[in-house]
């Protein structure tokens, strides 16, 4: 299969976010989807990281750096899957500015969308966060 040309991957991004955060019939900025955290990987983690989390999906190629294989953090880490980094890395919205940019999408913000002060839309957001963490360490592999 082809892979995407980058500008491409930005356009496709946000049509995601976008679809994420409009689905259902009301569309409130406190509603997401009742999504699994197998199809929150889906839909925001396989294009980079592949269906498998090994990080063979069909954007890998065009990135400038390797997309890490996600069933291996534990092994990465003396055996322990480190939660609350992997919760940060995606949430990414602590990233300190003099560590540079990152390729990885920084998947907090948009799940927030607009409102990230609201406490009912920071709820949520930690709520998919964890089910997207609680996947992951559920895949880990020696």
């Amino acid at each position: 299969m082809a892979a995407l040309p980058v500008r491409l991957i930005g356009f496709r991004r946000y049509w995601l976010v976008a679809a994420f955060c409009l689905s259902g019939t009301h569309a409130h900025a406190d509603e997401a989807p009742d999504m699994s955290g197998a199809e929150l990987f889906r839909v925001f983690c396989a294009s980079c990281h592949g269906r498998e989390a090994r990080g063979d999906g069909v954007v890998a190629e065009t990135l400038k750096q390797p997309v890490p294989d996600l069933t291996r953090i534990a092994a990465r880490n003396g055996g322990t899957f480190p939660t609350e980094r992997v919760r940060a890395t995606i949430d990414g919205q602590d990233l300190p500015r003099v560590h540079g940019t990152r390729e990885m999408p920084v998947w907090g913000w948009d799940f927030y969308a607009i409102n990230r002060a609201d406490p009912a839309r920071r709820e949520r957001v930690n709520e998919l966060i964890g089910r997207l963490v609680d996947y992951l360490a559920s895949i880990q592999r020696e």
